[in-house]
C-alpha cells in the first residue's frame, strides 16, 4: 500500500508511514496523538520533578554553607554587643584599687609591743654608767671626810675644857686626817671634772633632753658641794661647813629626785624597764657629814 500523504510504498496493514511518520487511518492517528501527548506530559513531569529536586538540593547546600542565613540577616551599622568595646572606667577596678588605708595598727601589730628606740636605750645606759661612777667616787671620799669630821668634833670638844692630854691627841688626830684629805683633794677634783666631761661626751637624743639637763644640773651642784666641803674641812672653816651642810642637802635631794622622776617618765613612755635610780645614794655623804657634827656646832 501507499502512504496517502507522501506516496511512499508501505507494507499492508501499516498504521504509520515509515517515511513521513503520519498515521494512515484515524484510529491510529488518535492513538498516536494520545501516545504523543502522554509522552510529552510524562516528559514535562519528569523535568518538573528533576527541577524541584535540583532546587531542594541547592537549598540544602546553601543552608549548610550559611549562604541563605548570611544573605537574610542584615548587619547593623553599630557594633554588636560582642564586638563593641566595653566602656572605659576612669576609676581603678576592684582588683586594681588600693585597699583603704587603716590608720590604726593591725591586730598583730597591736598585740606585739614595739621595741623601744635603740638610741634611747643606749643613752640611758650611758646615764646609768655616769651615775654608777658618781656613787663610786662618793664611796671613795666618804670615809676620809667622815673621819675628818669626827676629828674636828673631837678637837672642838678638847678645846672646850677637856684634859690637856686629850686635846693634844685630838689635835694630832685632826691634823693627820686633814693631811690625808689635803693630799687627795687635787686628785678628787680631777676625778669629778672627768665625770662631768664623761657625762657630756654622749649627746642625749631629743627624747631624753629634759632628763639630761635635769641630771646635769644636779650632778654639777653635787660636785661643787663636795669640793667646797672638802675645802672647808681642809681650811678648818667650820662656819662655812655647817652653813653649807644645812642648805645643800635639801637642794641636792630635790635635784636628784626631779631627775629620777624624769627617768621614770622616759622609761614608761618607751616601755623600758627602769633598772637603776638616780640619787638613791646621792646625798648620803652629806647626810653623814651633817649627822656627825654636834647640834648647834
Amino acid at each position: 500500500m501507499k502512504c496517502t500523504y507522501c506516496g511512499a510504498v508501505l507494507p499492508e496493514q501499516s498504521n504509520f508511514c515509515g517515511k513521513c511518520g503520519r498515521a494512515l487511518n484515524p484510529a491510529s492517528a488518535h492513538s498516536a496523538s494520545s501516545g504523543g501527548q502522554n509522552r510529552s506530559a510524562a516528559k514535562w513531569l519528569g523535568l518538573g520533578v528533576g527541577l524541584l529536586l535540583l532546587m531542594a538540593l541547592a537549598f540544602m547546600v546553601g543552608a549548610r554553607s550559611g549562604l541563605f542565613t548570611q544573605a537574610q540577616v542584615k548587619k547593623p551599622d553599630a557594633p554588636s554587643l560582642l564586638e563593641a568595646q566595653p566602656p572605659k572606667i576612669e576609676a581603678p577596678s576592684v582588683l586594681e584599687a588600693q585597699p583603704p588605708k587603716i590608720e590604726a595598727p593591725s591586730v598583730a601589730e597591736a598585740d606585739a609591743p614595739k621595741p623601744p628606740p635603740k638610741h634611747v636605750v643606749d643613752w640611758l645606759e650611758h646615764l646609768r654608767r655616769t651615775e654608777e661612777r658618781r656613787q663610786r667616787l662618793e664611796r671613795n671620799v666618804a670615809p676620809v671626810m667622815s673621819m675628818l669630821v669626827q676629828a674636828t668634833v673631837a678637837r672642838a670638844a678638847a678645846m672646850g675644857g677637856i684634859a690637856q692630854g686629850d686635846f693634844d691627841k685630838a689635835e694630832a688626830d685632826y691634823e693627820r686626817e686633814r693631811e690625808k684629805l689635803r693630799q687627795g683633794y687635787q686628785q678628787r677634783q680631777r676625778e669629778w671634772a672627768e665625770l662631768l666631761q664623761y657625762f657630756q661626751s654622749v649627746p642625749p637624743p631629743p627624747e631624753c633632753r629634759t632628763l639630761a639637763d635635769t641630771y646635769y644640773v644636779g650632778l654639777s651642784e653635787y660636785v661643787t658641794s663636795i669640793t667646797q666641803i672638802e675645802k672647808s674641812l681642809i681650811e678648818n672653816d667650820i662656819g662655812a661647813l655647817t652653813g653649807m651642810l644645812g642648805s645643800v642637802q635639801s637642794d641636792l635631794d630635790a635635784r636628784f629626785a626631779r631627775a629620777d622622776e624624769e627617768l621614770t617618765r622616759v622609761c614608761e613612755q618607751y616601755g623600758i624597764r627602769k633598772y637603776f635610780s638616780i640619787g638613791a645614794r646621792g646625798t648620803e655623804l652629806i647626810r653623814s657629814l651633817g649627822g656627825g657634827l654636834p647640834l648647834g656646832f
